[in-house]
């Protein structure tokens, strides 16, 4: 049984003004309830202004909410329960702590005005709630800290000590206490993060948790001067859910008595100058990025292959397979492969894939949909038709929107500044917007005056490879080599590299469609034929030659294999249909 209130309100003015005369609302809510199959246990109805909560009936119902005694109200619309935006919040906010709906019957509550108002300022005030609540935090914290305290617990703790809840400061824990000594002693002595954790994990001490060690935990630790006995709060900052930012120092705050020493400040400084001197003599170097780093793996082991330099200058690629790590030994026996190499071969290979006339003929004839249909959809004057209707439509809706918060300045509770805060971003985004139309208009009005279909497959072959090209040229600067890989990341690239041999298997992945390497005497000859052809019939463009309906002339092998093709296409339509 859904236990429903029917609440029907007029004010002295418009108490017999038509279509809101307390009989029409009470028998329009009666059949909306019948309708609904809803079962009305009260109906509230009297006389008052809607611009006041200090209503006799409307406090009855309040109270109603408030004993869990409904589950729906119904009202004829939104204005009758009030006409104060501010009110509306706070009526709303009450019916959803008590999980009460509130329906109306003549109108999609959140979608009137009225509505609209209602849950902008329900966001506006739940903004200010949450900062108040923030600041709250924060002033308790702080005067947390004025005493010396540390305003929150730490958890599991830092390695070496414990934390005690009912002191609040850490205590030394004996033997983690000894191996953090251990750690800092083989740091000093320039022992890398990578050897220290191998070395843990062989004499298998476990961490805080209980797992293995890893070099970034070992980083952290070498790198914490918790452990000469300074606390600092405000060290770091949270601006979101997953986001921590270092503070300057001056903002931090010493907390003495917190944290007990268990290196000395001297150990500590002679260890960072130690680790920054190792850093120095190892320098990555801008100018000697690794392109192909993340598109690689080995054929042997299957680990990704990554950049290393040697000496500070040679550039190379390897497996990280046959290097040991802190949790595991050496997997595979590959050797190094010189940089510079691989990055040509597989560049120019990528280039030869993408704009082969083979490769071009393949997507275009793409099996599993019809070919007319998707040129159509894929025509980039229907893509710019439908960029151009969707703009004008969110510029028509601007004018609303800033109506809409004109309409606020009625509610107390909104200030005048806040408005027009709101309504010069409004402006904006309507310029900006308004300039992007004027560009696709312009863009449109190019591509009406160009022909799209009338290459031959050879011709856009070589636009395509001329274009990425000239657009991602063979410079070796940084900015080029980030463009490269910007490119490469749009085609899925994945490489394998077997070892010691330099055929490399190429995939790419262009939307659904994958394209590998094929078989270079195929290739040869499908643009060989495919040339002749286009010699003997220079009237056929790329539309005629992808076209399923329209069969090629001639009786060369070339025109018979790509009539057959075609045929296969459309038994494969027609089963799959």
């Amino acid at each position: 049984m859904t236990k429903t209130a029917i609440y029907c309100r007029v004010s002295t003015d418009d108490q017999e003004k038509e279509g809101t005369s307390l009989h029409t609302q009470l028998e329009a809510c009666l059949k909306y309830c019948l309708d609904k199959d809803y079962t009305v246990v009260r109906k509230f109805i009297e006389t008052f202004s809607g611009l006041t909560l200090d209503r006799p009936k409307l406090t009855d119902l309040r109270n109603m909410i408030r004993a869990n005694d409904l589950d729906v109200i119904v009202v004829y619309c939104l204005d009758r329960l009030s006409r104060n935006a501010t009110h509306g919040v706070i009526l709303r906010d009450e019916l959803d702590k008590h999980h009460v709906l509130l329906e109306s019957v003549t109108e999609d509550i959140d979608k009137t005005p009225l509505g609209e108002a209602i849950t902008y300022l329900r966001g506006t005030f739940a903004q200010v709630e949450a900062e108040k609540i923030k600041e709250r935090t924060m002033r308790g914290k702080l005067a947390y800290v004025k005493v010396g305290k540390l305003p929150q617990g730490t958890g599991i703790g830092i390695y070496g000590y414990n934390w005690n809840k009912a002191t609040g400061k850490r205590t030394i824990h004996e033997y983690e206490s000894k191996i953090v000594q251990k750690i800092f002693t083989m740091a000093l002595s320039g022992t890398s993060t990578n050897k220290i954790a191998i070395e843990l994990n062989k004499q298998c001490i476990r961490t805080k948790s209980g797992g293995l060690w890893y070099p970034l935990t070992i980083r952290r630790i070498v790198s914490n001067s918790t452990y000469t006995g300074k606390t600092y709060y405000g060290m770091t900052k949270r601006v979101n859910k997953t986001k921590v930012v270092v503070q300057p120092k001056e903002n931090w705050t010493l907390l003495p008595d917190i944290t007990p020493p268990i290196i000395t400040e001297e150990m500590f400084k002679r260890t960072q100058e130690t680790i920054a001197k190792i850093k120095q003599s190892r320098p990555i170097k801008e100018s000697s990025p690794y392109l192909l780093t993340g598109f690689m793996k080995c054929a042997k082991c299957g680990s990704p292959i990554g950049g290393t330099t040697l000496n500070g200058k040679y550039r190379y690629y390897k497996c990280r397979g046959s290097n040991p790590t802190a949790t595991r030994g050496k997997i595979c026996d590959a050797g190094y492969i010189r940089a510079n190499e691989l990055e040509k071969d597989v560049w120019n290979k990528v280039l030869e894939m993408l704009t082969s006339p083979l490769t071009t003929f393949a997507l275009l004839t793409d099996a599993d949909v019809n070919i007319r249909a998707r040129l159509k959809q894929n025509n980039p004057l229907q893509i710019l038709e439908k960029q151009i209707s969707q703009l004008r439509r969110k510029i028509k809706a601007y004018d609303a929107k800033e109506k809409r918060l004109y309409s606020l300045l009625t509610n107390e509770a909104v200030t005048k500044d806040f408005v027009l805060d709101e309504v010069n971003k409004i402006n904006k985004d309507k310029l900006n917007d308004n300039q992007l139309l004027k560009e696709l208009l312009a863009t449109r009005k190019r591509t009406n005056n160009t022909d799209q279909m009338t290459f031959r497959l050879t011709e856009l072959s070589e636009i395509l490879r001329a274009k990425a090209k000239s657009q991602l040229g063979n410079s070796d600067t940084t900015e080029y080599l980030k463009e490269k890989r910007n490119f490469l990341e749009s085609l899925n690239l994945e490489v394998v590299v077997p070892p010691k041999t330099r055929a490399y298997q190429l995939t790419m992945r262009l939307g659904a469609q994958i394209i590998s390497e094929v078989n270079p005497d195929d290739e040869a000859q499908f643009n060989s034929r495919l040339k002749d052809f286009e010699q003997q019939h220079p009237e056929f463009n790329i539309e005629d030659l992808i076209d399923i309906d329209k069969q090629l002339p001639g009786n060369s092998e070339f025109a018979k294999s790509i009539n057959l093709f075609k045929q296969n296409l459309v038994t494969i339509e027609q089963t799959s249909a």
